[in-house]
């Protein structure tokens, strides 16, 4: 058991060493290429800091835990938007980027729905499976979101340039070329080995406690695996990054549902279990609540208040599930 602590501590340190080099990386890149920190959020970052549950997801397909795998996506997203977007607002208040709000909060409130008809979809008379085909389907889903983020960023600098984002970026670091894409590969492995470590040091702990796999998936392992979030999250906020913390999360938890489970389904059929209807239903009221906060709000921000009352929902949704 002391080992198996002493490898979550030693994953802590890597989850948050590898997200600062992540987070620097993402920032030079931005401002070489003249691109909006947004973006960068929405791509690299997303996919960046989803590494971890990509590997899960492949073990775990190739070992036959769909709950794992099912959970860990609607856990993971879950967890973003409660916890990671309640924690960071207790550090500074979370300012909501319209486009956020208008586009890429409702895309996912659609990904959801998605999900939801698959997982319930009587495919080739199997009920309940999510199958190869519409493992595709997903996996497409998740190419043409990021193609339409990759346009609207776009189609933004044709209108309209934004002269205080580009001011803005140009005050960060620079790196060279050959840093850049050292501090990525660094961050990406530290990412990676550090969610092992914490993820597979939990999980042990977790089975020992004689908990279900599902349980495991919902919380443990997203929790687990959203740390890259949630560290990327905070050293964002800090450094006054807010367009890159929205990006990351909105790009993640669509990655997280579309990726996970379609390369988990294009491994091998996903068995879909109808409990998680309601985790998704709820993760869509979660995501309306979110959208009407920053609608009714003038400022359009999370303040520290509404960022604690989200936290509390958390581990309300955590209690209800045991």
């Amino acid at each position: 058991m002391a080992l198996k602590i002493l490898l979550i501590i030693i994953g802590f340190v890597l989850l948050i060493k590898g997200a600062d080099l992540l987070v620097k990386a993402a920032i030079s890149i931005a401002k070489r290429f003249g691109v909006s920190e947004m973006l960068i959020g929405l791509t690299i970052l997303a996919v960046g800091t989803s590494l971890p549950e990509i590997f899960i997801t492949i073990t775990s397909a190739i070992d036959g835990h769909f709950d794992l795998i099912i959970g860990n996506s609607i856990g993971s997203c879950i967890c973003n938007f409660l916890f990671v977007i309640g924690i960071t607002s207790l550090v500074r208040p979370v300012k909501f980027d319209k486009r956020i709000i208008k586009r890429h909060l409702p895309i996912g409130i659609f990904t959801m729905v998605i999900l939801l008809f698959l997982g319930n979809n009587k495919a080739y008379g199997e009920p309940f499976v999510i199958t190869k085909l519409e493992g595709i389907y997903l996996l497409l889903w998740t190419i043409l979101y990021i193609i339409y983020s990759i346009y609207e960023e776009r189609k933004l600098h044709n209108e309209k340039i934004d002269e205080e984002m580009i001011k803005s970026v140009e005050e960060k670091e620079n790196y060279s070329i050959g840093t850049i894409i050292i501090y990525m590969i660094l961050g990406v492995l530290g990412l990676k080995f550090g969610a092992d470590f914490v993820v597979d040091g939990s999980i042990n702990i977790a089975t020992a406690l004689g908990l279900s796999e599902k349980f495991i998936g919902m919380t443990v392992v997203a929790v687990g695996t959203a740390l890259p979030e949630i560290i990327t999250s905070i050293i964002s906020v800090r450094k006054d990054e807010t367009d890159l913390l929205l990006g990351n999360i909105s790009g993640s938890n669509i990655i997280n549902l579309c990726l996970l489970i379609g390369i988990g389904a294009v491994i091998t059929p996903l068995t879909y279990s109808t409990e998680f209807n309601k985790s998704i239903i709820f993760l869509i009221a979660v995501t309306i609540i979110l959208q009407v906060i920053a609608t009714i709000n003038k400022k359009s921000e999370l303040d520290k208040k509404r960022g604690f009352i989200l936290i509390i929902i958390y581990f309300i949704y955590i209690f209800c599930m045991l």
